[in-house]
């Protein structure tokens, strides 16, 4: 039989080339096209494409996951009331289980559906030897297939590699008492927002308040604070000084629980039971930390807390301490925008960049209250008649995360094709930006003709140099926080979709600013623009002034504080 390579991500690679070297021949199938220049760039020969495009759409598998993850949260937390004394855990590990429902939906249908492509030979499948946790390479895509493959008696070999170490017992140190009863005006912790992290900065110390920072587990940035507090590991020594909830058992129930629910999920006893106790370690230290919180903040309680919108860990015990104790929340974004809050507290506010597209809500599906703020922005456009359109400029988002396609790859690479015969018939230039990371150099040359040493220059220069190149972008797909850049500089901009949007992508800029359409409709625009002048100007100078108007009703972080 012949022996056939599977790749679900690019972390399988080196460990394929590893196996490739012992065979005489083999073929190697991948289902990712951002995986083509990486793949293409290996010592890997014989590779082939897999296009499945007879998957879940993107807005329907998020929605999905969503639901399952609220459904097992909402049981979980049921079951264990009487051992929490009444206090909630949901939503305290929603965004790992949304992306662990993401993975098994997807590649759930994708073994089902290549079945008969499988069949061709002898399969050497490779295992990331991880639990699912965030959005992180894990066993989970590869051990579905390797279930599939039992059922239906197809011969392969499972090689493990790339275990890391695990990090699931750190919690917050604060277990040290508050010798001094210090008071302070805030409680900060914002991992992940390396973008901004200067602007959050210079607005705390010009507040004027006190904080007292969390250190984030994954993604920390350099806060400015009264105080850290840094981690520590659960194991490493007695955290807890008496009084503290019975840990162990809870920690025993909650695995016990979690393997029951995740059954439909994992057939396997062995890999569903590291799973189970993985989660179950992870809400253990969030246990932890919710204890620690309330001994170290027992005589005085931080008088808000600001929060990043993206969880690394710690948010479930921090939003529900400030539940308790009726504490306001302020929510920064990460990167200039947020989603929808999956916990359901009331006293929860939205601070985003005016930018942003659509209200967020809670985990009721209640509006939040949100504010915009004030970003240091340096407004730039030109008020002379705009020079003709002669070069063009595509702005990609990012096709997958963890092999799970945001877009149906057939509809994506139509929509490219489309704009590129518009722009030649047109005689009009056209540069192409990828998301750093996917360059798909490759696939573009293959659908287009664009010589791949071009795509790769645009994505070696920075947006500002990219977007100060072409005369209007196009942001194809979902958009990004990129838009503020070609907006600010008074750069048209557009935003075609060749596919609907989940609500979470449509959240990242405003319609009303940056028209959202199909592409068919974006190049019938785009078609009065070369036809006259004039209606360019009218959109450049309209767009332009309606975001610079936006700021109209933003406020400064430092008096929301």
């Amino acid at each position: 039989m012949e022996n056939i390579l599977i790749i679900t991500a690019a972390h399988d690679i080196p460990i394929a080339e590893i196996t490739a070297k012992d065979l005489a021949s083999y073929r190697v199938y991948f289902f990712d096209p951002t995986l083509v220049d990486v793949i293409q760039g290996s010592a890997l020969r014989n590779t082939e494409l897999i296009v499945w495009d007879a998957g879940p759409d993107y807005p329907t598998l998020v929605q999905s996951a969503h639901a399952l993850a609220f459904a097992l949260e909402q049981e979980l937390d049921q079951s264990l009331r009487a051992l929490l004394s009444g206090s909630s855990i949901a939503a305290w590990q929603h965004m790992n289980l949304h992306y662990f429902f993401m993975s098994f939906q997807w590649y759930s249908c994708l073994w089902r559906d290549v079945l008969e492509k499988l069949r061709e030979g002898k399969l050497h499948v490779f295992l990331n030897d991880n639990p699912a946790y965030y959005y992180w390479p894990s066993f989970l895509p590869a051990l579905l297939l390797l279930e599939q493959l039992r059922t239906w008696n197809i011969s392969f070999s499972a090689v493990t590699y790339g275990a890391r170490p695990d990090e699931s017992d750190v919690v917050m140190n604060l277990c040290d008492c508050n010798p001094d009863s210090e008071r302070f005006d805030l409680l900060t912790h914002l991992p992940t927002c390396f973008y901004d992290i200067d602007y959050f900065n210079a607005e705390l110390r010009a507040s004027g308040k006190s904080n007292i920072n969390i250190v984030s587990k994954y993604w920390d940035v350099a806060l400015a604070a009264t105080k850290n507090i840094n981690l520590i590991r659960l194991k490493d020594q007695q955290t807890l000084s008496g009084g503290q909830p019975a840990l162990d058992v809870i920690a025993e129930q909650l695995a016990e629980k979690l393997d029951s629910l995740l059954t439909p999920y994992i057939a396997t006893p062995d890999f569903r039971a590291r799973q189970a106790s993985h989660l179950s370690n992870l809400y253990q230290s969030q246990l932890a930390s919710a204890y620690l919180l309330e001994q170290y903040f027992k005589r005085h309680k931080p008088g808000k807390m600001l929060l990043s919108d993206h969880d690394a860990g710690f948010h479930g015990p921090l939003i529900s301490f400030a539940e308790q104790h009726n504490i306001p929340v302020f929510l920064l974004p990460h990167s200039k925008v947020s989603h929808d809050v999956d916990f359901t507290y009331q006293n929860i506010t939205a601070l985003t960049h005016p930018i942003q597209g659509l209200p967020l809500v809670n985990g009721c599906q209640k509006r939040l209250l949100h504010f915009a703020l004030s970003y240091p922005e340096n407004f730039s456009s030109r008020s002379a008649m705009p020079p003709p359109i002669k070069k063009i400029g595509l702005l990609l988002n990012g096709l997958s995360l963890n092999g799970v396609l945001c877009t149906d790859f057939a509809t994506y690479i139509n929509g490219i094709k489309k704009i590129d015969q518009w722009c030649k018939q047109s005689g009009v230039e056209l540069s192409i930006r990828c998301r750093q990371g996917q360059a798909l150099a490759e696939i573009l040359n293959q659908a287009i003709g664009m010589e791949r040493v071009g795509v790769q220059s645009v994505l070696a220069g920075s947006l500002q140099s990219f977007a100060q190149s072409i005369d209007l972008c196009l942001m194809y797909d979902a958009p990004t926080s990129a838009v503020i850049e070609f907006l600010r500089t008074g750069i048209p901009i557009l935003n075609p979709i060749p596919a609907p949007l989940s609500k979470a992508e449509a959240l990242w800029a405003n319609s009303a600013i940056v028209p959202r359409d199909r592409v068919e409709a974006t190049l019938e625009m785009l078609d009065g623009f070369i036809a006259d002048d004039n209606n360019l100007r009218v959109f450049c100078t309209n767009q332009f002034a309606d975001y610079v108007c936006l700021f109209k009703q933003s406020r400064a972080l430092r008096h929301l504080l």
